[in-house]
């Protein structure tokens, strides 16, 4: 196994090859109220994990979404991929088992899956394995359900003292750095798609035109007797070229599968049906928004362990400024609610001295305990802001290889359409040339 090293010179290790394809999408319990699809999940691994390097099960949606939970319940440092959309428009309509819809969902499913087979933790997670080879589901999967929020590893660690208005007084220059270059990422982004949309409708839009423009030329040969057919064989050509405009603007829509099918060598990590770069902007919001139920916001619950050290390391200060005082003065404070203790106290007759010893016996376990909750919190604050760095630059390999075959995905359709063009445009030039001209 590969190793990758970071900015920082941490090994981070790649992940071992795994090809994941969803295909075969069938209709389970058609004509019944309990009906949906599920999917044909085949993998290919190296992984010694699995029973064998190819297996093959069925998978429904709910499964998927069983999946994603898990993960994001006990890898909250791991950027977990998102998954699609449900669709709510889509169920109450009854249009979530239409062709163009379940092709949409196992495309979106499919690229779920190629983003944790590249994730060097997650793809050796035990819910990854069970998930892609399990030939007893139901039992296994019931196991893992049984668990509650808070078994995972990061759960519930100095969470107690989480404070929903806290802020971080000593922000990490190098996660404020990540975040806004996240930001930045996905800014640039949502300007590219929204770029790439507007290319989109002028390409849509000029398919139109040139059908248009090929009808009225075949019109035309309706009146010129002499060239009918050349200009009926030349509307047909613009026609078809308006075709190859069609296929060429659902292509940089929806990518051909072939590559997938093929896993050629220099798309070595299975591109998403879908060249828009604008897909990986669910990863940016999966590492700096909060914006998945299922998902953590990981640089915020990283700022959130921070949070919980410095507010613990603040109480500890107070209990030990609280002790030095009550050693120094004979007081715990200077404040009003000291003043009215001891007021109250002599009132009652209390021995001073005695309540002293008390109050310092008190403040020495308390000041040992927060030590002790210091420690704990310094270590897994510094631990998680460890795997947090890591994942971003696992992110950053991911991202630059999503870059690459979104591009090459758009660049194969616009050579394959005016390779098309140049074929449709050489077959009739020969007829346009013979056409004769009577004196």
């Amino acid at each position: 196994q590969l190793l990758h090293l970071n900015a920082s010179n941490a090994a981070i290790p790649n992940a071992f090859p795994m090809t994941i394809t969803v295909t075969d999408p069938l209709k389970e319990f058609d004509g019944t109220k309990d009906a949906f699809i599920s999917y044909l999940i085949t993998t290919k691994t190296t992984l010694d994990t699995f029973t064998s390097p190819t297996v093959n099960v069925r998978r429904r949606f709910q499964d998927f979404v069983w999946l994603h939970s898990s993960l994001s319940r006990d890898f909250a440092a791991c950027v977990v991929p998102p998954l699609p959309d449900r669709h709510r428009m889509e169920y109450i309509t009854g249009d979530r088992f239409g062709p163009e819809f379940v092709e949409k969902r196992r495309a979106s499913l499919q690229r779920f899956l190629a983003r944790l087979s590249r994730h060097p933790t997650l793809q050796k997670s035990e819910y990854f394995r069970i998930f892609l080879e399990s030939r007893e589901w139901n039992k296994e999967s019931s196991l893992y359900r049984q668990r509650k929020p808070g078994d995972g590893v990061f759960e519930n660690l100095g969470d107690a003292l989480l404070n929903a208005f806290s802020k971080l007084k000593k922000p990490d220059e190098k996660f404020v750095e990540i975040k806004e270059s996240v930001d930045k990422l996905e800014e640039n982004l949502q300007t590219i798609d929204r770029l790439y949309q507007r290319i989109i409708k002028r390409q849509t839009d000029l398919e139109a035109d040139y059908r248009e423009f090929g009808s009225s030329i075949a019109g035309l040969g309706q009146l010129e007797t002499g060239i009918t057919l050349p200009l009926e064989q030349f509307g047909e050509t613009v026609s078809k070229f308006a075709d190859s405009w069609k296929r060429m603007v659902c292509h940089s829509l929806m990518a051909t599968r072939r590559a997938i099918a093929e896993h050629m060598p220099r798309r070595k990590w299975l591109f998403s049906p879908n060249p828009r770069l604008s897909i990986l902007l669910p990863l940016c919001q999966a590492i700096n928004l909060n914006s998945h139920s299922h998902s953590q916001n990981v640089l915020k619950l990283r700022d959130q362990k921070q949070v919980d050290f410095e507010d613990l390391s603040e109480y500890l200060q107070n209990a030990i400024m609280e002790r030095d005082n009550l050693i120094n003065t004979g007081k715990s404070s200077t404040g009003i609610s000291s003043f009215l203790r001891e007021t109250v106290d002599n009132i009652k007759g209390v021995d001073q001295e005695q309540a002293k010893r008390e109050r310092l016996q008190k403040l020495d376990a308390k000041i040992a305990e927060l030590k002790k909750e210091v420690e704990n919190s310094n270590d897994v604050s510094d631990q998680f802001s460890l795997e947090v760095a890591k994942e971003y630059e696992i992110f950053q390999i991911a991202k630059n290889i999503e870059m690459k075959d979104c591009l090459l995905a758009y660049a194969d359709s616009h050579v394959e359409f005016y390779r098309q063009g140049v074929e449709l445009w050489e077959e009739i030039i020969p007829v346009l040339e013979d056409i004769k001209f009577q004196a």
